[in-house]
């Protein structure tokens, strides 16, 4: 009992000091430290992996736990999600990305029907986010290129900017660092994950979360007064020095570049060319190189322009490592430190108790994680210390990983346009020069349709 109430003790204390903007990783390392001396002391659970050498001192056992924490994490999850990140990183800095993005917004000029524009805006949106990872850059780019476009075919900027605050929501990325964590966590390989899991529940997703924009966003410029037929041809002008349009330097085959990984992901496994065998994050460096050729040639071998793209491609890497990366290994150390007290075996016990089951635990997830996500404004905060948990909470229910997994991690997505102080909304905001709380109205109902729609699409999946 006393490992429980002190459990509830830090997470208050957890929760108040992420909501203050304490660097996450910090907190969740030191809470986790904390807890797990107090499990040492009061002798509630073990912490120490079977892998891990005892130091012989209980106490010093933490220290020699936090760094097979960081040995184990950064050569696994943690350089698979180094390498993503820098070659994301990668692509925009060659122009991949751009040629992408220059392709996917030629149907904008074929569609006239500002309410119509809303539903393909939207879908355009979620093309472009499988190539941009970062929500804040996606909603920047998205409305930087096709916002005026719309805005002169009369639609309500408050509107575009409801359509683009979203278009990270019910992510359709590929690969990416909470997908890699999400597919760990679920003893999935990320291509099963995504193909068999994400990818089938986020589609008809983004299907309800776009019409729920077409009726909310008419209903809300109806109750403005907004008529479309009267604002043709009107002007959008961006606040900020934060607009950047695509470039279009760089050669139309490049739009195939962000994609690669995917596509030798599916060759590479047992759905084709079962015969060779790569780790993704070798496949990663496969593709980098690939890019780097296609780079040589482009420059005619360029010593200059071939360093400073591999530079690149560090140095996101290395930003990775004290962003995403020291989050994952903080989470981890944290949700040990949970586990010692006994606070997992409680959760487990209390939904058996009161009958929740598998359906109970995963609408539990989902609503910590969205109100993590709207107090925050990151979906890292609320995603990552939770996904440590799930293994062991689904095996003692009995249940499929994926029915907790899942829900939680497009829920950390769907509900950042919930959030007032998450960057996308603030920067969107600040573009458009309009308050974020009236940003977040107008994504509050597709928002929350998308987090119905998609708990129950998932749900019905993993069963």
């Amino acid at each position: 009992m006393a490992g429980i109430i002190f459990g509830c003790i830090i997470l208050v204390l957890v929760g108040w000091a992420i909501v203050k903007g304490k660097y996450a990783p910090f907190i969740l390392i030191a809470s986790g430290v904390a807890m797990l001396a107090f499990s040492v002391f009061f002798d509630t659970g073990t912490f120490m992996p079977k892998k891990a050498l005892p130091t012989g001192n209980d106490y010093l056992n933490i220290i020699e736990f936090i760094r097979y924490m960081f040995s184990t994490r950064l050569a696994g999850l943690g350089l698979l999600i180094m390498t993503m990140v820098g070659f994301a990183s990668y692509m925009t800095h060659i122009g991949a990305n751009d040629a992408f993005v220059n392709i996917a917004i030629k149907p904008l000029s074929i569609i006239k029907s500002p309410y119509a524009l809303v539903f393909l805006a939207f879908l355009l949106g979620k093309a472009v986010s499988m190539v941009i990872t970062s929500a804040v850059g996606l909603g920047v780019l998205c409305l930087a290129l096709m916002g005026p476009a719309l805005a002169a075919l009369g639609m309500n900027k408050k509107a575009i900017g409801a359509v683009f605050v979203t278009s990270g929501a019910a992510s359709l990325v590929l690969i990416g660092g909470s997908t890699a964590a999400a597919a760990k966590a679920c003893s999935l390989s990320i291509l099963d994950y995504v193909f068999v899991f994400k990818i089938p529940a986020a589609l008809p997703t983004v299907l309800v979360m776009g019409l729920a924009h077409v009726f909310w966003q008419k209903y809300l410029d109806r109750r403005e007064g907004w008529n479309p037929q009267e604002h043709m041809g009107e002007q959008l002008v961006f606040e900020g020095e934060d607009v950047k349009k695509p470039s279009t330097a760089a050669p139309k085959f490049y739009a195939i570049l962000p994609f690669l990984p995917m596509i030798f992901v599916v060759v590479f496994s047992r759905y084709c060319i079962d015969s060779i065998k790569l780790d993704i994050t070798t496949l990663m460096f496969f593709c980098v190189a690939i890019a780097m050729i296609c780079e040589a040639v482009r420059w005619r071998g360029s010593i200059e322009k071939l360093g400073a793209g591999l530079k690149v491609f560090l140095m996101s890497m290395g930003k990775a490592m004290s962003g995403v990366v020291a989050l994952v290994i903080a989470a981890g150390i944290f949700a040990e430190g949970f586990k010692a007290l006994g606070m997992v075996d409680a959760i487990v016990n209390l939904s058996s108790s009161v009958g929740a089951g598998a359906i109970g635990m995963s609408i539990l997830f989902v609503v910590i994680t969205t109100l993590v996500t709207i107090i925050t404004g990151s979906n890292g905060a609320s995603f990552y210390p939770l996904i440590e948990m799930v293994p062991k909470i689904a095996k003692d229910m009995g249940v499929n990983p994926v029915m907790l997994v899942l829900p939680m991690h497009q829920a950390s997505t769907i509900a950042r346009p919930l959030s007032p102080v998450a960057g996308v909304v603030v920067a969107i905001a600040a573009m458009l020069k309009m308050s974020p709380l009236e940003l977040v109205k107008r994504a509050s109902v597709p928002s929350i349709a998308g987090l119905i729609a998609h708990h129950i699409f998932a749900f019905w999946l993993s069963l």
